[in-house]
């Protein structure tokens, strides 16, 4: 079997941090290591003694200027398992989530797989409006039916936002970075982008693992399985969520779907197709975060059409 390290970036965030490591106690394969990479004032290591004792090596790294890619990136640094297992520290894993992952690996003779992650199990439901913006996401090739896969205008299929999970192992051009795990032989050509994405701290795991799987397989098993609490502490506020994902999404195509007149067509059209959505939602249900985020969005857009976008190349 092989020997795992767990990584986990956290920032301010400590009873959610306190259920994540608690699981990995209790988890049928244990890691060979755990890596908490600290963004902000964490006041005590949750469950160190007890790893330690369970045969855990216990690694803490604190970091002083807070960035997500840089956490990941500075985690593998340090870490020596042959499996890298990227955690949120907002997530509760099932007993054999990591045992689950491994064993992908361990069927994987010829070493095809570079990626394996697991599946959230209490996504949000998708309420009526949802299901009908769903429909126009689908007419403007914002989404599409499989989860897990990027789409001609560069926008991409979310996991949960289908209503429709993935039942079976099944290869995929992304992951979720928060619920994801690599072979520690492709991070030597590969890291975590810490340029864009420090600033704009949205998309890095898409970005990384779509580049990733141009070169290797990627595999999603629902086998292994994990809660997401999705703490409502640090996260970017209405405004800051609508510019960040159109700026990335604009990022994403340029650097990976861009081919020519019609490629270009495909994603301003998805794009009038998101800011129209962002629209009917604030008409449906007009409130302060409703009319921040479309007012991100619009503004997101105005940079890509200015040229103040390509900075963030």
């Amino acid at each position: 079997m092989f020997k795992s390290s767990v990584i986990i970036p956290t920032y301010n965030r400590p009873e959610e941090l306190k259920n994540c490591v608690k699981s990995l106690l209790e988890q049928t394969v244990k890691p060979h290591e755990i890596i908490i990479v600290d963004d902000g004032n964490l006041k005590e290591l949750p469950f160190e003694k007890e790893c330690k004792e369970a045969g855990i090596r216990y690694l803490y790294l604190k970091k002083d200027t807070p960035g997500l890619t840089a956490s990941r990136n500075l985690g593998i640094k340090a870490s020596t398992g042959d499996i890298i297992f990227f955690l949120d520290d907002d997530v509760v894993l099932y007993s054999d989530y990591t045992e689950k992952i491994l064993a992908v690996y361990e069927e994987d003779a010829e070493e095809k797989i570079g990626g394996v992650g697991g599946a959230i199990t209490n996504p949000k439901p998708l309420k009526l409006i949802q299901r009908l913006r769903r429909i126009v996401n689908i007419i403007f090739l914002i989404s599409g039916f499989q989860e897990g896969k990027v789409l001609a205008s560069g926008f991409s299929t979310n996991y949960g936002a289908t209503g429709s999970p993935i039942r079976k192992k099944t290869e995929v051009d992304f992951l979720s970075g928060g619920v994801s795990s690599f072979r520690r032989g492709l991070f030597d050509s590969f890291a975590f982008d810490t340029g864009f994405f420090h600033k704009y701290r949205i998309g890095e795991d898409k970005e990384f693992t779509y580049r990733v799987s141009r070169k290797y397989k990627l595999i999603y098993t629902p086998d292994a399985k994990l809660l997401h609490m999705e703490s409502p502490e640090m996260r970017p506020d209405d405004f800051a969520r609508g510019r960040m994902f159109v700026l990335f999404s604009y990022v994403f195509f340029t650097r990976y779907k861009k081919s020519g007149i019609l490629s270009r067509l495909l994603f301003y059209y998805a794009l009038s197709g998101y800011a129209l959505s962002r629209a009917i939602i604030f008409i449906f249900s007009p409130n302060r975060r409703t009319l921040e985020r479309l007012r991100g969005v619009l503004q997101g857009i105005k940079e890509i059409f200015s040229g103040e976008a390509a900075v963030v190349r």
